[in-house]
């Protein structure tokens, strides 16, 4: 048998499986980025509730598309739903992303522009020239002969593909990207000091505190921000391969700090009594992306 370090049951052995405190889609890899005592009910309602509040993000998206940080679904398109133009052309769209990371094509919205006086109709391949009557129907125009409309068409053939060397996002998606990034990081933290600091560490009250917050907290009907420890959180804007999270006292306070990528820096305090505890003199956990 085998207590799990969030709902506290105690469950058979089966019932746990290796759970990554530093987050496999986010490069978390190793025998020293496991906890094992995180059952398979709380690692999967983790995964929809919690760790998808980061997980979900563009610039998660982004820095996993960056450096190549592969999930089980592959590296995700951290351009999906952003309109951008098609190179010297009105029509716009958004680009296309392939499981390894590399973007490998445009899919053009479909729209009616004007362009040189004209109208110029962007549809779907498939039944073409059914959508291209429906949208001059719409317009007030004539439909026109299907033949008309074949013979007429024109397509882009290969698209260019753009080389996307860096994104800059607005400072209220940055401010965003912390309020919703924070709970997995507690997670995190949370995970790495019940495995650096033992059992003991479950009776903090700090802990406690913690423990409810994550079981409650569901990222898509919370939306007002609120800690249940002091934290801070800071863009530092220092990128690099990398994820780390260390521990370290001050004032009797255990603080948990995590660096993600070397963009985003969050101080959590995780204990208010550092003197119970016997810290590891090995208290830092990375994760180096290859």
């Amino acid at each position: 048998m085998r207590q799990c370090i969030f709902c506290m049951e105690w469950k058979e052995e089966k019932k746990f499986n290796r759970e990554h405190i530093i987050l496999e889609a986010l490069g978390g890899k190793g025998d020293k980025d496991i906890c094992l005592n995180v059952c398979t009910d709380c690692n999967s309602s983790f995964g929809t509730r919690v760790d998808a509040s980061l997980l979900n993000q563009n610039i998660t998206k982004y820095m996993r598309y960056k450096f190549k940080i592969k999930g089980k679904n592959g590296i995700p398109n951290p351009f999906k739903g952003i309109e951008i133009k098609y190179a010297d052309t009105p029509i716009v769209g958004e680009l296309k992303v392939n499981r390894e990371g590399r973007i490998n094509g445009f899919r053009a919205k479909h729209q009616v522009l004007d362009y040189n006086g004209k109208k110029l109709i962007v549809g779907p391949r498939k039944r073409f020239a059914q959508y291209v009557n429906n949208r001059l129907i719409q317009n007030g125009i004539q439909p026109l002969a299907e033949k008309y409309i074949l013979e007429n068409r024109f397509e882009f053939g290969k698209p260019k593909i753009p080389n996307v060397e860096y994104i800059e996002f607005p400072e209220e998606v940055k401010e965003q990207y912390l309020i919703y990034a924070f709970p997995t990081m507690l997670k995190m933290a949370y995970e790495y000091c019940f495995v650096m600091l033992g059992e003991k560490y479950l009776n903090d009250c700090m802990a406690t505190d913690i423990r409810n917050f994550l079981m409650k907290y569901d990222y898509k009907k919370d939306t007002e921000y609120y800690s249940p420890t002091k934290a801070s959180m800071e863009w530092i804007n220092e990128e690099k391969k990398e994820i780390s999270l260390k521990m370290q006292v001050d004032n009797n306070n255990i603080w948990g700090e995590i660096v993600l990528w070397g963009m985003v820096l969050v101080d959590i305090c995780m204990s208010e009594y550092a003197f119970e505890y016997k810290m590891k003199s090995n208290n830092c956990l990375c994760a180096e992306i290859d």
